[in-house]
Order: C-alpha cells, then sequence, then structure tokens
C-alpha cells in the first residue's frame, strides 16, 4: 500500500537578498515553514541569496527563477499593462511556464503584489494561485484596475493586514480574500538568551545601565522608513535627556541620505551618542538591547514587522499611524504610542513621555507582549492558516487542460505538450465543449512544445491541403504554357515582320539596280549613234 504523499505547492519569493533579509523575505520564509505541515513546498527565488540558503538547509528544495518584478503594481502607475507584456515577452517567463508544466503542482502562492508572473502561468496552466499581498499598494487611479487583474489571476488572496486588502474590496475580490496577519515562533527566538544578549550587546555598544537605548531597525534605510523623522524627534528628546543613547540598525541603500540624517546628529553636538550597526542577522541579539523603540515610516507599511517585534520582545513601541501600523498598536492596546502620520513632533513628545517615565517602560514593554501574543501568536496565526486551507482546497478544483490563445485553434495539454484540435468536429468528438476551454495569453501557447494534431481532420486536411496545392502547381503550369505560346506568337510575328521587311529592302534594290543598268545600256546605245 502507497503512503500517503504531501500535495506539493511552490511559494515565490520575489526577493533573495544576498546581504540582508527584508521584512517580506521574513513573512514568505515564515510562511513556507509553516505551510509544509501541510505540503511538500518547493521555494522559488528570484537569485541565491539569504533565505535560499535557511530554505535549503532546512530541507527544503529550492529553484532560482529569474523573474522581473512589476514595481508598477506598487505604485499604480499608468504603465502597468505594458510592465507585465514586457515580463511575459522575456525568455524567463517561457522558463517559468515550462517549468510550472513540467512540475505540476497542486497549488502556488506568489508573494507580494509586484509578483504577478507566477500567478499568470499557473493561472493559464490550471494550477490554482494564491496570491499573498503583503504590502499597502499605493492609491492612484489605476489601483483598482490592477486589483482586479490580481483578482482575476488568483483563486484566492491573502492580506497580512486590513491595510492591504483595502483595494480588492474596492475591486470585488472580496470573496475570495481572506486575512492572514505574520506570526513567529518563539523557540527561533531562544528567550531564555535573551538577558546574556542584552548584556553583551549594550557593553559591546558602551551603554551603560542608567542610559534609555531607544532604536531604530529596518532592513534598508531609505526616506520611505522615515530616518530623518527619527533623527529629528531623537534630536528633540537627547535635549532634554542627555542619559538616552540611540541605536541605528540597518543597510543605508541611498548613502547622501544616511549621511544627511547622521549629520543632523553631528551639527547638534550629539553624534557620540548615536551607535550604528549595518545589519544583525539574529534579532534576539538586537531587541533585548533596546528599551524602546522608533518605527517612523512614512509610506503606509502592509503590516509594520518591525514593530511588532519590538512587542513581542517586550519593548514599548512608538509609531506613525500609518497602514497595518495602525492596526497593529490596536490590536495591542498602544494607540497612544501610534501618532499622526509625518509629524515628527509627535514623535519626540511621544518618546519624551516614556523617557520621562523609565521605571514604566518595562512595563508597558511586558503588557505589550502579552497583548502581542494574544493577536499575532503562533496559535491565532495557525488558527487563521487551518480557516484558510480548509476553505481552500486545490485538489477539488478542476484544472484548465483545454486552452486557447487568441487565434481560433484549441489545444490539449497533456503534461508539458500541447496538442491541437485539428478541427472543430475532432474536438466534439473527443467529450469537450467550448466552454471548458480557458483562453490564456499566446506567449503561453509559445512557451509549450507542441505535439502532432488530434482527429481525422488532420489526415483530411492535409489531403485537402495536398489537392490544393496540386490544383495550385497545374495552374501555374497552364499560366506558364501560355505565357510561352504567348511569347512564342509575338516572337513569329515579329520575325514575320522582320522577313517582310527584309523582303521589301530587296525588291526595292533590285529595283533599283535594274534602273542604273537601262539606263547605262541606253547611254552606250546613244553614243554609238552619234
Amino acid at each position: 500500500m502507497n503512503a500517503w504523499r504531501k500535495p506539493r505547492l511552490v511559494v515565490f519569493a520575489h526577493l533573495c537578498n544576498p546581504d540582508f533579509v527584508t521584512g517580506a523575505e521574513k513573512l514568505t520564509a515564515f510562511m513556507l515553514r509553516e505551510l509544509a505541515a501541510y505540503y511538500d513546498c518547493i521555494l522559488a527565488v528570484p537569485g541565491e541569496g539569504r533565505i535560499a540558503a535557511d530554505a535549503r538547509a532546512a530541507g527544503f528544495r529550492t529553484v532560482v527563477l529569474p523573474l522581473p518584478l512589476a514595481v508598477s503594481f506598487y505604485l499604480g502607475l499608468p504603465h502597468w499593462q505594458q510592465e507585465v507584456l514586457g515580463g511575459m515577452a522575456d525568455e524567463p517567463f517561457r522558463q517559468l511556464v515550462r517549468w510550472l508544466a513540467t512540475e505540476e503542482p497542486a497549488a502556488v502562492v506568489t508573494a507580494t503584489c509586484v509578483h504577478p508572473l507566477p500567478a499568470i502561468a499557473a493561472r493559464a496552466l490550471g494550477i490554482p494561485v494564491v496570491w499573498a499581498v503583503m504590502e499597502t499598494m499605493q492609491e492612484t487611479a489605476h489601483t483598482a484596475h490592477i486589483a482586479a487583474f490580481m483578482g482575476g489571476h488568483a483563486d484566492r488572496i491573502i492580506g497580512i493586514s486590513e491595510s492591504v486588502l483595502a483595494p480588492f474590496k474596492l475591486a470585488d475580490t472580496q470573496a475570495k480574500s481572506a486575512l492572514l496577519p505574520p506570526s513567529w515562533d518563539e523557540r527561533e527566538l531562544r528567550p531564555e538568551e535573551w538577558p546574556l544578549n542584552r548584556e553583551s550587546m549594550r557593553r559591546m555598544l558602551g551603554v551603560g545601565d542608567g542610559q534609555p537605548l531607544v532604536g531604530f531597525i529596518a532592513s534598508s534605510i531609505y526616506a520611505n522608513k522615515g530616518f530623518h523623522h527619527f533623527m529629528e524627534a531623537t534630536l528633540t528628546a537627547a535635549a532634554r535627556h542627555p542619559e538616552a543613547r540611540f541605536l541605528i540598525v540597518g543597510n543605508p541603500v541611498d548613502q547622501p541620505y544616511f549621511d544627511a540624517g547622521l549629520g543632523m546628529a553631528r551639527e547638534a553636538g550629539v553624534i557620540d551618542r548615536y551607535r550604528w550597526i549595518r545589519y544583525e542577522s539574529r534579532i534576539e541579539r538586537i531587541y533585548p538591547a533596546l528599551d524602546a523603540l522608533v518605527v517612523p515610516s512614512v509610506a503606509a507599511e502592509g503590516f509594520g514587522l518591525t514593530a511588532l517585534e519590538g512587542m513581542m520582545f517586550g519593548k514599548p513601541v512608538i509609531s506613525y499611524a500609518s497602514g497595518g501600523l495602525a492596526e497593529i498598536h490596536a490590536a495591542t492596546g498602544n494607540t497612544e504610542r501610534a501618532v499622526p502620520p509625518g509629524d515628527a513632533g509627535a514623535l519626540a513628545a511621544a518618546l519624551i513621555g516614556l523617557l520621562d517615565h523609565p521605571d514604566q517602560m518595562a512595563g508597558i514593554g511586558a503588557r505589550s507582549r502579552e497583548a502581542a501574543i494574544a493577536a499575532y501568536g503562533i496559535d491565532a496565526y495557525r488558527a487563521r492558516l487551518q480557516a484558510f486551507l480548509a476553505a481552500f482546497r486545490p485538489e477539488s478544483m478542476p484544472r484548465a487542460v483545454l486552452i486557447r490563445g487568441s487565434g481560433p485553434a484549441i489545444y490539449l495539454r497533456q503534461g508539458i505538450a500541447l496538442r491541437r484540435f485539428a478541427s472543430r468536429a475532432a474536438f466534439l468528438a473527443a467529450g469537450h465543449r467550448f466552454e471548458e476551454v480557458r483562453q490564456v495569453p499566446d506567449e503561453v501557447i509559445a512557451a509549450l512544445p507542441h505535439g502532432p494534431a488530434i482527429g481525422d481532420g488532420a489526415s483530411r486536411g492535409g489531403r485537402r491541403r495536398r489537392r490544393r496545392a496540386g490544383r495550385g502547381r497545374r495552374r501555374l503550369r497552364s499560366r506558364r504554357a501560355r505565357r510561352l505560346a504567348r511569347r512564342g506568337r509575338r516572337a513569329a510575328v515579329r520575325r514575320t515582320a522582320s522577313r517582310r521587311a527584309a523582303a521589301a529592302r530587296r525588291g526595292r534594290h533590285r529595283r533599283a539596280t535594274g534602273s542604273r543598268g537601262r539606263t547605262a545600256r541606253r547611254t552606250r546605245s546613244l553614243a554609238r549613234r552619234h
């Protein structure tokens, strides 16, 4: 008796950075590990990097498919359709189609809104699609159209916050949407090591026991993360609390922007109170050292994983109330520390309020941790995931094996190959109905190898084509013969005319010659007479 095997599922990560791990990459990797309880998971990445190496070390199969992204989906730009068509026209998309047709997974998960090609390819092949949206799409005149396109290429949509799912309610895709906020596995964070990690990190940074440490953490530091807002708020707080110290953790992707932020502290004469760590892969070494965390994202966050991380480590968190960050603060009872977006003065006031009462900071952090576990802990996550998977049953979804492009031809997909039905009669004789046919992009038809045609119409069609070709050749030969005949007649006429002209010239010559002879004879006769 064969043992039951878990169905295969492919998770497509949109990024795989070699030097650091973004929040979206963390969410994708966490989802992969949790789905492994139900599926035989494969991680597809655009290139080698940290999450691929970690997944491989954990026993997951990984594959590199260098697919282009469609950033216009996130930005809501007018050329989003052209960006999709451009991606489908390139060889990586054709490789993706062939790979999916070969693997035949039970379903695919494509992570983030900027990764449409896996959804397009899988949908065309009849493979169920879950689109995991992890960012708040910028609202423009095109956002609703983009959300409708995504809904049309997904069987289910999961969002990590209500902010993320908002466009899909407008796009009439709410019925297939589900909320699945992220979580964490407490065992991976090694809470038993936190006290030692706090002591060792603060010692390395040169921060004493009586010096509260306020942190700013981002995998990549750029304008949307609000680094300058952090600097402005902490400089205000530093003037009131000279004992405070500040830690910056992150990789500057815009060096002039980063340097300008540090320059603010340098000009104020307090640069010695700031510390910077470029990257730390193990967050359990960083967060325990902090006394408070500031998350000043100026763009609406899809969720705000950094804020949740701060709370799960038991730290007070101050944030701009944008996107998913506002939802986290509301769910954990911390709305007073979610300030109006872009208001660095309010950010500073909230921070000063914490620093004014250092004895209360630990209690605020502990309550935040308890609330975060209740709202977003692993038990809550797994309950939501199980409810989602109970409704999402890819094995019960009909597979599209009949497809057509923009032309009239209908194809039967058999594994990786396509076979064309030779005629309408052949299609119907095989027991199919036209409503079963799924229209797919022509690029999908072109990407797959084509096998022999199906149906008797193929041979009859061949004979008809040969007969038509024979008639064409006979007509061609007849036309050639007629042309040759016409040319011959014209040549004969020209030869006859030439002969007649030559004869006429000879006649004139003889007449002229005869006349001169008679004249000479008469002249000689007259001479003899005289």
